[in-house]
């Protein structure tokens, strides 16, 4: 149980330490929940170029040719995604080159005087003892593949929409949103109904024939005799 005389003290080592005075410390120390910078609200984090990523999104561009806003935002989303891939599989490999370093050292420490192992060895030894670190690297380029895969459908699906459009304005061929003719209809208001089929598929009441009937008991043939 924490006595008064330790509480006191703990309260006048928390007010002898207020975080980072510089701006230098303050851009360091919002950089502490930075782990690994997959899902960081910015492209480019502290250690990487923003030439480099610029140059990414031009080239992207130049392939895609984006037009409009939303167009944009998709190729936008594939080179970020690109870009985060790409550093996944940097930090992967500082991983693993890490990783196989540690293994030399335990067996130096653990084995002294016997030869060292290879790097095949090691880095089988790495790789069998940090299988969950891995298994991690490769969910995270994974969602980023999907996203990358994602953003380029929509923009070809966009694409394609378009071609539809322009192609059906080109051929004459009217919108099926546009305003559609009236035609007769027996039981409703020829001003409300209304028919998209064509003229030849259009179906018209057919008007019935009168029909004329003799009266019960008459004989027709026997009066046309007469």
């Amino acid at each position: 149980m924490t006595t008064q005389k330790q509480r006191l003290a703990n309260k006048r080592n928390a007010q002898q330490s207020t975080g980072p005075k510089t701006d230098e410390g303050k851009q360091r120390s919002s950089q502490n929940a930075l782990k690994h910078g997959t899902y960081a609200l910015e492209s480019v984090i502290p250690g990487e170029d923003p030439a480099d990523f610029d140059h990414l999104c031009t080239e992207l561009g130049e392939r895609y040719l984006p037009d409009g806003p939303y167009e944009r935002s998709l190729v936008r989303q594939m080179a970020d995604a690109e870009w985060r891939m790409r550093r996944i599989m940097r930090l992967e490999a500082d991983f693993l080159k890490a990783a196989v370093d540690d293994e030399r050292q335990h067996h130096n420490r653990c084995h002294p005087g016997e030869p060292e192992p290879d790097d095949s060895l090691l880095r089988g030894r790495a790789l069998q003892t940090r299988t969950l670190e891995l298994q991690r690297f490769g969910r995270y380029e994974a969602d980023l593949s999907r996203r990358q895969r994602q953003a380029h459908k929509a923009l070809m699906d966009c694409r394609k929409q378009e071609n539809q459009e322009v192609a059906a304005i080109d051929s004459g061929v009217p919108s099926h949103r546009g305003p559609r003719e009236p035609f007769y209809h027996p039981a409703g208001d020829p001003t409300v109904q209304y028919n998209e089929l064509p003229e030849r598929s259009r179906i018209y009441p057919t008007p019935k024939k009168p029909t004329t009937s003799a009266p019960p008991g008459s004989n027709l043939s026997d009066e046309s005799a007469a």
